[in-house]
């Protein structure tokens, strides 16, 4: 196990300057997820802890060492990648012994390791098999086994699911979970995934353009965004974000939202909408709303009764009302006070 520090960190291309001054600590033993947009800093982050892609500047420690300028090889982690990266020519078994045997590990302590962790990652059936015999899950399971028999102190893992179909995704992040617990190892996993980040991670990172715009546990990052690209990028769909005026901005998740053909007591939103699509989503459904402004929001409700082309009122209570500053940072939700006197004078 290994906690990783950043400290003031840069890392530039050439001219172009992806991470500047960043500082962050990956706790020891936790399942940490960066996650953000495509080009966020977020696998360079993950390269950086590798030693595959160096940091222009700052320091980098692992347990308090400066690992800044070690190279790869001498870094206590193992790395599962995107395209599995196993060798098609060799069996399950000889992929998962490769670094051992690199490493030169006596046979007998290969062959133990190899049984262990097969079984921990239910491949023991298959260790004589070729990789082109397997399915995708099959596959990630061997990279897995393979980074595991090291018996690294982090774990790196950069979107490892995201060749998978989506079932397969979802059992995958499951076992994931459980590996991670069972082993009680540092995981630092990449993703862009924000349901992969929600359901897997025992911390947050959230990133846009180099800078981290948020650190939390996933009820945190949930119910307590730091800003308007926090709360839009966590949710499906994203919280509804509406102008109150001066700069100031309200917001409210689409499963916070009340939607009734009649207005309700004791809200402190009320606007007239027009239900213009309804999805069902199972337990939920899904609606897309036209206020009265003009302006459209989304809403998850159980409400089968509504219907499309239908008038409604849309309200909510005044706790699941978050507010934003003009700088886009959130002033606080269910007040203060002025703010929620402001927006019941916009209640129609």
């Amino acid at each position: 196990m290994a906690e990783i520090v950043f400290e003031h960190v840069g890392k530039s291309f050439g001219d172009t300057k992806v991470i500047e001054n960043l500082d962050l600590t990956i706790e020891d033993g936790k399942f940490t997820v960066l996650v953000g947009s495509s080009g966020c800093g977020k696998t360079t982050l993950l390269r950086m802890i590798a030693g595959i892609g160096p940091a222009t500047y700052g320091r980098i420690l692992m347990d308090g060492k400066d690992i800044t300028h070690q190279p790869p090889e001498k870094r206590d982690i193992a790395m599962v990648f995107q395209n599995y990266a196993i060798y098609p020519t060799m069996s399950v078994r000889e992929n998962i012994e490769f670094g051992l045997k690199n490493k030169k590990v006596p046979k007998p302590e290969r062959d133990r390791r190899i049984a262990e962790y097969a079984e921990i990652v239910g491949m023991t059936p298959y260790l004589d098999r070729k990789p082109s015999d397997l399915s995708g899950g099959q596959r990630q399971r061997i990279a897995l086994a393979r980074a595991m028999v090291k018996k690294p102190s982090v774990f790196l893992m950069d979107e490892p699911l995201s060749n998978l179909d989506a079932k397969l995704r979802a059992a995958m992040r499951v076992e994931l979970i459980e590996l991670q617990r069972r082993l009680g190892t540092t995981f630092v996993y990449v993703t862009h995934d924000q349901i992969e980040a929600m359901s897997m991670a025992d911390t947050i990172v959230l990133m846009e353009k180099g800078e981290i715009q948020q650190i939390g546990c996933p009820e945190e990052i949930y119910h307590e965004p730091a800003n308007i690209f926090s709360a839009q990028f966590i949710g499906t769909p994203p919280m509804n974000i509406m102008e109150l005026g001066e700069g100031i901005r309200y917001g409210v998740r689409p499963e916070s939202i009340v939607m009734e053909a009649q207005k309700l007591d004791n809200m402190a939103l009320y606007r007239k909408g027009h239900i213009i699509t309804r999805e069902m989503l199972g337990a939920e459904l899904q609606f897309k709303v036209r206020l009265s402004d003009g302006g459209t929001i989304m809403v998850r409700s159980p409400r089968e009764d509504l219907a499309e082309d239908t008038d409604v009122w849309i309200m909510a209570k005044a706790r699941h009302i978050h507010f934003f500053g003009a700088d886009g940072i959130r002033l606080g939700h269910g007040g203060p006070q002025g703010l929620l006197d402001k927006l019941g004078g916009l209640n129609e």
